[in-house]
């Protein structure tokens, strides 16, 4: 019973599931934890879930849950600057993207390495219970224009990642 409801919480996509796709990513992309500690973490991020009542976290412990997932990966890169934008609050008019991405781009001054991570942008989008194709073009495009932000107005030495989760 309980390994059935960990698996169909584990297909929504919540907040417990972007922390462990988070996760997931940083173990393979130059993290300092081992397996054993990623996998350590994860089965937390699972216990948290089955402990919660509600799919959404606070915008304050996403938020802090977030920063001690990249602590735990990165402990001694204490210089090593991110962001996190969550899509799901703020406005996702083209206008405010352009302008909070530059505030985002703007944060990283000072810095030679960083990382912008951004989530919920999907179910920002989503109207409805459906995914359409129409949504999944949107979606497409609004990750482009994000992308591109960012690449125009980056500093040229500036080793800067964007990480859509």
């Amino acid at each position: 019973m309980a390994g059935e409801r960990v698996t169909k919480a584990a297909a929504k996509r919540d907040d417990y599931t972007r922390l462990q796709n988070l996760n997931a990513l940083f173990s393979v992309i130059g993290s300092v934890s081992t397996r054993e500690e990623t996998l350590q973490l994860q089965r937390t991020l699972s216990f948290m879930r089955e402990n919660d009542e509600g799919s959404q976290m606070s915008m304050k412990s996403f938020e802090h849950c977030i920063e001690q997932v990249v602590r735990f990966h990165f402990p001694q890169k204490r210089g090593f600057h991110f962001t996190h934008w969550n899509a799901r609050s703020r406005s996702i008019d083209l206008l405010w993207v352009r302008a909070s991405i530059l505030d985002f781009v703007q944060s990283f001054n000072g810095t030679n390495r960083g990382l912008l991570l951004v989530s919920g942008l999907r179910e920002s989008l989503k109207v409805g219970k459906r995914w359409t194709s129409r949504k999944e073009r949107e979606y497409q495009e609004l990750r482009f224009f994000i992308e591109e932000l960012v690449l125009k107005n980056a500093r040229q030495e500036l080793d800067l990642s964007v990480l859509f989760f």
